[in-house]
């Protein structure tokens, strides 16, 4: 065997992750500018590279000058425009990408920081991976070699970006590897079960009981919910409920899923079902979220 005649052997964990990079792009806008007050299920990076621009997150306004950048979390409102101010509009840079929230949520867990300025540990330790990013930006066309460069950066990006946040963190230096293990198991078990239909009579969220996840991993309810809680700052059910509006309203922003589609994939038995419990989270219909995202689309195009 490979193991009774080895000297010596490091074996790394396996590696399973979701990742996908959307619009990025680098846009010179006029001091007219304005993009209207909208949220998505994507974090974002914005960097201005010349010139001033205002941010407006969660109510909270911050004037963005050359070199700073802000970093928005799904489901944060935000709106974007020229500070109004002399000539010129401003430039700026843009990527929006999701990652398997198990990942990165014990890192966001703690901070609410929004606006980062060009001297910040985090800017500037990010800055030589979003120029490199803009010079991809550049290119008139971007082929397979390129693409797989550019996930090679954002992947260098997010380890430094975490890399920032985990030493702000000083709480994830007192939580044990095997706590975030167990934690981690949680949540895959959770996302195995969250497209998985239930019962006709009751609703998906309801067909996912941490007493079931706690049984399979041999622990107690109370310590399941203890340790997840510890790593994630949430609760099972309030990740349930996070994935199940994150990864909604990801496919809402698809054309080529109708809302039954989606409702379907989300694990309910008919649309109705899913619209009212998208209408209970968001206080918007599935329909009108959507065609929320198009107007503004249109709108910027």
């Amino acid at each position: 065997m490979t193991i009774k005649n080895s000297f010596n052997e490091y074996i790394f964990p396996d590696m399973e992750l979701e990742f996908e990079l959307r619009s990025m792009h680098l846009r010179s806008v006029k001091r007219s500018w304005h993009y209207p007050a909208h949220e998505h299920p994507l974090y974002e990076i914005n960097l201005v590279t010349s010139g001033q621009q205002v941010f407006i997150v969660k109510g909270e306004e911050y004037v963005l000058s050359e070199g700073d950048m802000v970093l928005i979390r799904p489901g944060d409102l935000h709106s974007s425009s020229s500070n109004g101010k002399g000539n010129d509009g401003f430039s700026y840079f843009c990527i929006h990408f999701n990652i398997d929230d198990k990942l990165i949520l014990p890192y966001f867990k703690d901070t609410t920081e929004v606006y980062y300025d060009a001297n910040s540990m985090l800017t500037r330790s990010i800055r030589p991976l979003l120029d490199r990013l803009i010079n991809f930006s550049k290119i008139p066309k971007v082929g397979f070699k390129e693409k797989m460069i550019i996930h090679s950066v954002m992947f260098e990006l997010l380890g430094m970006l975490v890399s920032c946040l985990e030493e702000k963190d000083n709480n994830l230096e007192n939580i044990s590897d095997r706590t975030i293990r167990i934690a981690y198991k949680i949540a895959q078990k959770i996302d195995v079960l969250i497209r998985q239909p239930g019962n006709m009579d009751s609703s998906p969220e309801s067909n996912i009981r941490v007493e079931d996840i706690a049984d399979q991993l041999d622990f107690s309810v109370s310590y399941c919910n203890k340790v997840f809680k510890k790593v994630f700052n949430m609760s099972p059910r309030q990740y349930v409920t996070f994935r199940k509006l994150n990864e909604s309203k990801s496919l809402l922003t698809e054309d080529k899923y109708s809302i039954e589609q989606i409702a379907f994939m989300m694990g309910y038995h008919d649309s109705s079902h899913f619209s009212r419990q998208f209408k209970r989270w968001t206080g918007i219909s599935p329909g009108q979220y959507r065609q929320n995202q198009t107007n503004i689309l249109e709108k910027n195009e």
